[in-house]
This record gives C-alpha cells, structure tokens and sequence, in this order.
C-alpha cells in the first residue's frame, strides 16, 4: 500500500526557516501551497459531453452558494465564475491538511460548434451545475444571403 506523506505541525528545520527569510513569500507559494491557499484563484473541475443535439457540461461546485454562481454565454464560449467563501476555523485546532481551496474561482470554456445562446439551461442541484447548450443544426449554422443589385 503507498502513502502519502504529510508534514504535522510546524516541523520545518532552521534552514527552512532561514530560506523563507531569505527567498521570501514567492518562492514559499511554490513549495507550499497552503500558505496562501485563501488567496489564490480555483478552477472547478468540468466534464463536458456532448449528444447529436446539445453540449452538457457538468461543473462540481461543493460547498458554493446558488447566488454566489455567475454565467455567461456566447456563441463560442462558456464562463462559470463565483465564489466560495471559506468555513469558519475551529477555535484552538491546528490545521492538519488544507485541499480545499476558498475564494474565488473562474472557468472558460471556449466551444468548437455554433450553439444556441438563447436556448441555454442550467441547474444547479447538490454542489453540481449542470449546463445544457443546445447545437445549432447544421443547415442553420450557414445562413444563405440574397445578393441584390443596384
């Protein structure tokens, strides 16, 4: 079986604490995302599908309030974007693992098909939004245009 290791506490060494110093916030961002895990942007996982007649694309945003959900459609691309704001800390704990991150979060999705803007559903139900974009037909994507003259 493998295991993942984990630091517990504030068991960095002293050369730690002598690089961060050092080196300073930027490089302590890299080897440690926690640090600064309440400030950064977050990207929702997707996965998107997609049938004869529409595009779904399925967004997992746990812990995300209905109203704190923005979306915006266009011809070729989707935008979900919002916030999840962060729980309150227990009194008197000690963090031993932070993964989940807080703030805000932004997704664009660019589409390779015309879709139908004006068509466009979503629901937003257990953590999970799900985003249904019907296709334009194809012999609607093309629209033939009468020449006239002068």
């Amino acid at each position: 079986m493998d295991f993942i290791k984990i630091r517990f506490g504030d068991d960095r060494s002293v050369t730690d604490r002598e690089m961060q110093g050092a080196v300073g916030e930027g490089l302590l961002r890299l080897f440690d995302p926690a640090y600064v895990v309440h400030r950064r942007t977050w990207t929702p996982p997707v996965n998107i599908y997609e049938t004869a007649d529409e595009i779904t694309i399925v967004a997992e945003l746990a812990g995300v309030k209905h109203d704190d959900i923005h979306l915006e459609i266009s011809r070729r691309m989707v935008k979900i974007s919002g916030r999840r704001m962060e729980r309150s800390r227990v009194k008197n704990s000690n963090y031993r693992l932070a993964e989940i991150a807080y703030g805000s979060f932004e997704r664009v999705l660019s589409l390779v098909i015309p879709i139908d803007a004006d068509g466009v559903t979503a629901t937003y139900n257990e953590g999970m939004l799900e985003i249904r974009i019907p296709k334009i037909p194809p012999d609607r994507a093309t629209r033939k245009i009468t020449i006239q003259s002068e």
